[in-house]
């Protein structure tokens, strides 16, 4: 009996005692300290701003034309009889190259035939004035210090018919002559052939085109732009060289490489466009047409402008995506984000220009944010990594 309450009553102390003591431990441990969760804010992207001079650049596409555009048109008609071997599509040619000659055999015996009648005619003036002379002379002898009480006493009016009759044949014979330089075709102009529609022995009227051809000196390029952009860069006035105007960077893809060509502003076309409301700034590109050089700047290219405009002095230059609402920037001080108000005085491509609201050193954000309160805290991320920057500094 004995031995049973032994087996029951060991066990029971047991589990009373391993009670006890986790009570005991219970009561004892002390609770761990509470400390308060800190918000770092999210993670963005930043630049540091300075403020400087900025050169301002207006971009602009265009069509390049030629600025000197003609066709080849004989005043005098015949059949030619040669051509230099520069009339062929693409072609180029020097100024006074005689492209095109009309058979000038008619024409020089015109002017034979003008400069006879031209000796002719001299020749019966010489008549007239002796005629006239002896008249004259009688006239006096017969009535000394007396008037003649008409020309025909003194034959005057056949002296008049004479010189007459000279100048008229000197007419004839400087219109023989010119129709005779009209046989010879050729431009004051260096340049290039487009097309002809006439070739060697075929007759040519007067006034029919047989040749188009454009100017190799200059090409010009219409760019429309805003007329706001227009007071960013000079324009010469009418009547001063083109020199004046402001430079212009004119690039193109053609021949599997990018090229270059230097330009100027000229002038601005006589109207805006009514379609677009926009105006044509016309870009001059000197010497741009290089025979056998695929480097060429051609009629018809469509090419990038890039005109160099006046400086902006006590200006910031940022970045698109940190200019928010239209008018504000965001500005990391001490770990905290300001909204900003900025006055921005042109886009330029992908920056906007500010020329306040801002200091020089401003840490301003470019990366974009749902919620945005001002104030709040953020974290500004090292560039090329995703870890947090320290603070650069306060906000003077």
């Amino acid at each position: 009996m004995a031995h049973l309450v032994r087996r029951i009553a060991i066990p029971f102390l047991i589990v009373i005692a391993g009670l006890v003591l986790a009570a005991v431990l219970a009561t004892s441990r002390k609770a761990p300290p509470r400390t308060a969760k800190h918000n770092p804010g999210p993670l963005v992207e930043a630049v540091a701003v300075h403020q400087g001079t900025v050169p301002v650049t207006i971009l602009g596409d265009g069509t390049v034309r030629a600025k000197v555009s003609a066709q080849l048109v004989p005043q005098v008609g015949g059949r030619i009889v040669s051509m230099d071997p520069a009339m062929t599509a693409g072609g180029f040619f020097k100024a006074g190259t005689t492209l095109v000659t009309i058979d000038p055999s008619d024409y020089e015996l015109a002017v034979e035939q003008a400069s006879a009648q031209v000796t002719q005619a001299r020749a019966q003036l010489e008549i007239a004035r002796a005629n006239a002379e002896i008249a004259r002379t009688e006239w006096n002898t017969l009535h000394p210090g007396q008037k003649p009480p008409n020309p025909l006493v003194v034959k005057q009016p056949q002296l008049d018919q004479a010189e007459a009759n000279l100048a008229a044949a000197k007419a004839a014979l400087a219109t023989a002559k010119l129709n005779l330089s009209r046989t010879k075709l050729s431009f004051p102009f260096a340049g290039r052939v487009v097309s002809k529609t006439a070739d060697i022995g075929q007759y040519v009227p007067p006034g029919q085109p047989i040749a188009t051809v454009y100017g190799t000196a200059v090409a010009e390029i219409p760019v429309p732009l805003a007329d706001g952009d227009l007071a960013w860069f000079d324009i010469p006035r009418p009547g001063t060289p083109s020199s004046s105007g402001a430079r212009a960077d004119v690039t193109a893809d053609f021949g599997g490489r990018r090229r270059h060509w230097r330009g100027r502003v000229a002038r601005t076309e006589g109207e805006i466009d009514l379609k677009t409301r926009m105006v044509h700034v016309i870009v001059e590109v000197a010497h741009p047409f290089r025979p056998g050089s695929a480097a060429s700047l051609l009629p018809g290219m469509f090419v990038s402008v890039a005109i160099h405009g006046h400086a902006l002095r006590d200006a910031f230059e940022l970045p698109r995506s940190a200019i928010h609402a239209g008018d504000t920037a965001w500005v990391v001080h001490e770990h905290h984000l300001h909204i900003v108000p900025v006055h921005i005085a042109r886009y330029d491509g992908d920056n906007a220009l500010v020329t306040s609201g801002l200091k020089d050193g401003d840490i301003v954000v470019t990366s974009q944010l749902e919620i945005v309160t001002n104030g709040m805290a953020v974290r500004v991320a090292e560039r090329g990594s995703g870890h947090a920057a320290p603070d650069p500094g306060a906000r003077r």
